[in-house]
């Protein structure tokens, strides 16, 4: 912690005694110019500092301190070149450029790979595209700055982002992840972050946002006309596979749309592209939650297509008109129908009970997800006032039917944890002369649960699950000489209902409430290049479960900063106490089982989680350079957590809430830096992250002091050093070690994995490739096996159409082995692998 204060102390300390320069730049006319570059260099011709005038012809250069410029270079299209000695450069300076009239000969234009303007930051996708690259997101994955999860999910030096538009317009919404992850990387021209996006046009230059969105642009001849892709794959391996899809999109000014049919059984879960990727941004959640879920094992250094015995199909459609200057409608349908065969053998050990049992598990069995999602939104977003009401609704009939050996017993498995869901989210703001502002939320959300279950005893239990959530609050800000003054009124409301039912036992019912009436006042200061946000939350909360009814008196204070110290530098930091009170899932006092073989029992008391959070992060972007840098350092105190007593009788666990309470303080230090070169389109990547989780154990009758240290490194890069070869490459650790440091004799000590993956692309000839894709594993755990293994493929690329030939799982393993270390049990599981298997595709662009 000391070590992490005094790094960024030491950095702050650089920052402010940069040099600072501001001025105007303007055309022969006296007219501001925006957009114009003004560029520092060293004698070397290293770039020093740089940055682009905003609107009104400003700018603000930061010169770190230690460097030696040497000159100035201003730049501006249409104008002629201006360059000067770095000794005349004056803090408001005004640079006056004369306009240029010139002849274009024979010339080549090298596009630069990455561009600012203002809050905009471009990619060229030519400049960051490979010969192996098909779809948007493996290019974005080799732009500096951004990183794409497992899922999908995009990351801007971070933070995810809040928004993905497509030439501008939201089409996509919260499940981006089918564009993300389909859209031809063929079709797109450039790829551009938002910093600091305020989506609202009427709250642009009022309230602040530290968020980046998202936005693609598409080459023209993408644009205003049909286009698609159909994909047809067929292979064998044990059984007949395919793999196919048929997308059709349209994107112009009016109107957009991107439909899409896909199927295979070669491993891919499909349900995974829509899934809600930005929704708990905003804090917007589905009520209530899930007691039950279906059967699982996962490998987390595999993907998915490694393991997943799979049928799977998805429909997605999405619409979006214009209806207006300001004005927009999107509509969006999916359905995902899958099979998924699991077959593991896993054991696990239970540091919480003495003589730390263990419990086998060996499972077969089927996975049927059957899922729909639909989605309305319309918005109005004009310069003064925004509209949006948005619909979604949901359904599925996902179940787990098959059998286990548990503890050497055959046993029947059936869980079917469906789910019903109905949200709608309105919003209005309205923007009135002098720069304040009304808001209206109003977000209301009811789930419907009818949960089943068969127990290793041969009980069949029923859970009715019946979630109702509204928020509702009205907000006015007040600008007062630069400032922002905050008043915001809110009413909660959740109504939680469990009726649970073994057999023909007779039910029992369980009801929660809870309303909560807040006073938020805020306010937002500025000068300079700083920012602070100052929030304080009075709230009167009523909790009722069953005929006790209990009343709270909170106050929740938080405090931002941000500082912008230089053009390339951003520094944060942000501290708050929060209080959350338990809902129905952690209060609930009748015996439920949770999975078939454990069973769990709370307090029955209404009760809170405090929470003291603190963040510090430095931020730093230089797209000159292509060094993109973020470190973010946590510090979190969570009170109010409960201790459960352990048993496990007759093959059943079972948790019982105590009346024993502790604290949990977890301490986090992660960061990532990206460097791309010119040369051969290297980029570099470096990622490490260290979390440390201080907590209880409740062993026997003793409370134990427990610590969990979880640390992750990844290395990975990627290059084309000649034409006929390009490389792509990670390798990454990951540490894992448990203590129980009362009683040494209970911890699980570590665990160290090791992956490592190399891809090898050839380009022999032109629109020929051929592809070598590697991977290895490996862990410090005795008798475990190594696990390699190998792919290959060729394939023939024309403009319009390829084909190709895969042979995956050429060399490796037939089971995959592997310990997995958590706060209260350790676990080993072998999960069966898929085996050799071959492909011919075709896929034609339409």
């Amino acid at each position: 912690m000391r070590l992490v204060l005094t790094i960024l102390f030491l950095m702050v300390c650089t920052s402010a005694f940069a040099r600072s320069f501001s001025g105007l730049v303007k055309g022969k006319g006296g007219e501001p110019l925006a957009g114009v570059s003004i560029v520092v260099y060293a004698d070397s011709n290293k770039t020093v500092a740089y940055c682009i005038t905003n609107s009104d012809g400003t700018y603000r250069l930061d010169i770190p301190d230690g460097k030696k410029p040497a000159k100035v270079c201003v730049s501006f299209l249409g104008y002629a070149k201006k360059t000067f000695r770095f000794e005349e450069m004056k803090d408001g300076m005004t640079i006056g450029l004369v306009e240029e009239s010139f002849r274009l000969r024979e010339v080549k234009v090298a596009a630069r790979r990455i561009e600012t303007s203002g809050d905009t930051l471009t990619y060229s996708v030519a400049g960051f595209r490979q010969g192996q690259d098909r779809s948007l997101a493996d290019v974005i994955r080799k732009m500096p700055g951004l990183k794409v999860g497992s899922d999908g999910k995009i990351a801007y030096q971070g933070k995810e982002i809040s928004k993905f538009y497509i030439e501008g317009l939201d089409l996509m919404g919260d499940w981006y992840g089918i564009a993300n992850q389909n859209l031809s990387v063929d079709k797109v021209q450039s790829v551009q972050i938002l910093e600091n996006h305020q989506e609202i046009k009427s709250l642009r230059g009022v309230s602040f946002s530290e968020q980046a969105a998202l936005n693609i642009v598409l080459k023209d001849d993408a644009k205003a006309v049909w286009t698609g892709t159909a994909d047809v794959g067929l292979g064998y391996g044990k059984k007949l596979l395919y793999d196919s899809r048929l997308l059709g999109m349209l994107f112009n000014k009016r109107f957009q749309t991107l439909m899409m049919y896909k199927n295979n059984n070669t491993g891919w879960r499909l349900d995974e592209e829509v899934l809600d990727l930005t929704a708990l941004l905003e804090g917007k959640e589905d009520a209530g939650s899930d007691f039950l879920s279906v059967m699982s094992a996962q490998a987390s250094n595999l993907s998915d297509s490694r393991y997943t015995f799979n049928n799977s199909h998805l429909v997605a459609g999405n619409w979006l008109w214009k209806t207006g200057k300001d004005s927009e409608l999107r509509l969006q349908a999916n359905g995902a129908f899958e099979k998924t065969e699991l077959g593991n053998f896993s054991s696990t050990t239970y540091q919480t009970l003495p003589g730390l049992p263990v419990v086998t598990e060996g499972q077969s069995v089927t996975n049927t997800y059957n899922e729909l999602k639909g989605e309305a939104n319309y918005q109005y977003n004009g310069s003064g006032t925004y509209i949006k009401n948005n619909i979604k609704g949901y359904i599925d009939f996902n179940k787990s039917l098959g059998t286990a050996l548990y503890n050497n017993q055959a046993v029947d498995v059936m869980v079917k944890p469906y789910r019903r869901g109905f949200t709608e989210d309105f919003q209005m703001s309205r923007t009135v002369a002098g720069g304040n502002v009304y808001d209206i939320d109003s977000y209301w959300s009811y789930a419907c649960l009818p949960e089943q279950l068969l127990t290793v005893n041969g009980v069949n239990e029923r859970l009715d699950l019946g979630f109702f959530s509204l928020r509702n609050s009205i907000r006015y800000k007040l600008k007062l000489s630069g400032h922002y003054l905050n008043n915001k009124l809110g009413f909660n409301y959740d109504r939680q209902r469990m009726d649970i039912a073994m057999d023909d036992s007779e039910g029992r019912s369980i009801a929660y409430k809870l309303l909560r009436a807040y006073w938020e006042p805020s306010m937002t200061f500025n000068w300079g290049s700083h920012r602070a946000d100052l929030k304080l939350k009075l709230s009167y909360a009523s909790q009722t479960y069953r005929a006790v009814k209990s009343g709270h008196l909170w106050l929740d204070p938080s405090l931002g900063w941000n500082w912008k110290a230089t053009g390339v530098s951003e520094f944060s930091a942000n501290v708050g106490y929060t209080h959350s009170p338990m809902m129905c899932k952690a209060i609930f006092d009748v015996p439920v089982f949770i999975d078939y073989h454990t069973i769990q029992t709370n307090r029955g008391e209404t009760d809170v989680q405090r929470v003291l959070s603190e963040t510090v992060a430095y931020k730093y972007s230089n797209p000159i350079a292509g060094l993109f840098f973020n470190i973010r350092q946590i510090y979190n105190l969570t009170s109010g957590n409960v201790l459960y007593r352990s048993n496990l009788q007759e093959g059943v666990y079972s948790l019982t809430a105590t009346d024993y309470g502790y604290d949990m303080r977890t301490v986090g230090l992660s960061a990532r830096i990206n460097k791309t070169f010119a040369w051969a389109k290297t980029l570099l990547g470096f990622e490490a992250a260290h979390n440390m989780v201080r907590y209880k154990m409740l062993v026997s009758n003793s409370i134990d002091d427990a610590r969990m240290d979880v640390t992750h490194i990844d290395f990975n890069y990627s290059l084309r050093p000649v034409r006929v070869l390009s490389i792509e490459g990670k390798s990454g650790m990951g540490l894992f070690k448990q203590q129980n440091l009362s009683h040494k004799e209970f911890s699980s000590g570590s665990v160290c994995d090791w992956r490592h993956y190399l891809h090898l692309h050839v380009f022999p000839v032109e629109k020929w490739m051929a592809t070598v894709r590697s991977s290895l594993f490996h862990t410090n755990e005795q008798g475990t096996d190594l696990n390699y293994f190998l792919d290959i493929a060729i394939g023939y690329k024309s403009k319009r159409w390829e084909v190709s030939f895969n042979a995956n799982n050429i060399i490796g393993n037939s089971l995959f082995e592997r310990r997995v270390l958590g706060n209260t049990v350790s676990s080993y599981s072998i999960i069966q692998l898929r085996p050799r298997e071959f492909m011919v595709k075709c896929s034609v662009d339409l």
